[in-house]
């Protein structure tokens, strides 16, 4: 609760808390939206040159693959989605 002492607001503990709350489960839903996204993107690499992401990635990143704009896009795909589910985890644990 919010109380004025003097033109002062004081703002309790637990409303900051829930507010914190608030926002860190809106990123985790925001970031579950852009997990989904991004997987769906891989899934269509994945049928399109018939390799699993993580397989696509060792080779690409070690020189094995061209340089088709395609793998450029999966290799960025991949990238944003390890570093989402890392992002994830993080407000996850900090929720609680």
């Amino acid at each position: 609760m919010a109380s004025e002492v003097k033109g002062t607001i004081i703002v309790s503990n637990d409303l900051v808390k829930g507010v914190v709350i608030g926002v860190l489960r809106s990123r985790v839903e925001e970031i579950n939206q852009k997990l989904n996204d991004i997987y769906e993107n891989m899934g269509y690499f994945e049928r399109k040159y018939g390799m699993k992401t993580e397989e696509f990635y060792k080779k690409f990143v070690s020189g094995a693959l061209g340089d088709d704009m395609d793998f450029f896009e999966w290799k960025a795909s991949t990238e944003i989605h390890n570093e989402l589910k890392e992002e994830k985890k993080v407000l996850i644990e900090a929720i609680g």
